[in-house]
């Protein structure tokens, strides 16, 4: 239940903190508005990030991220007529995460055959 706590608080972190660094970075409130590959690269890096805790799971690590954002995007994101499409966006955009989450365990598995970890 301990290392469940853990990895859902800090892959729900990680999804707002997304949000939050968007107009920083992109200059855009909503980062899948942007031009440029920030929203993509946050939920690779994230998703990587959040394996580093070998008792993480998946499936945790994918909620929390949603999670994460949702409560970012329904808190602090000025409501308008077409946050739930906003909604569905980062939905599918989020599934980047899992991606990350991929390479983060085959990046684990080569460290393991060689002996390294």
């Amino acid at each position: 239940m301990k290392n469940f706590l853990i990895s859902i608080s800090l892959s729900s972190f990680l999804g707002a903190a997304i949000l939050f660094l968007s107009p920083y970075v992109t200059g855009e409130i909503e980062p899948w508005d942007s031009n440029n590959y920030y929203y993509s690269s946050a939920l690779l890096i994230a998703g990587f990030v959040i394996l580093l805790d070998r008792q993480a799971s998946y499936e945790i690590a994918f909620i929390g991220i949603i999670l994460g954002q949702a409560l970012y995007m329904f808190s602090f994101m000025p409501v308008d007529s077409l946050m739930g499409i906003g909604f569905v966006i980062m939905a599918f955009k989020s599934l980047l995460s899992l991606v990350g989450l991929v390479l983060k365990s085959a990046y684990l598995n080569l460290l393991l055959l060689n002996g390294k970890y």
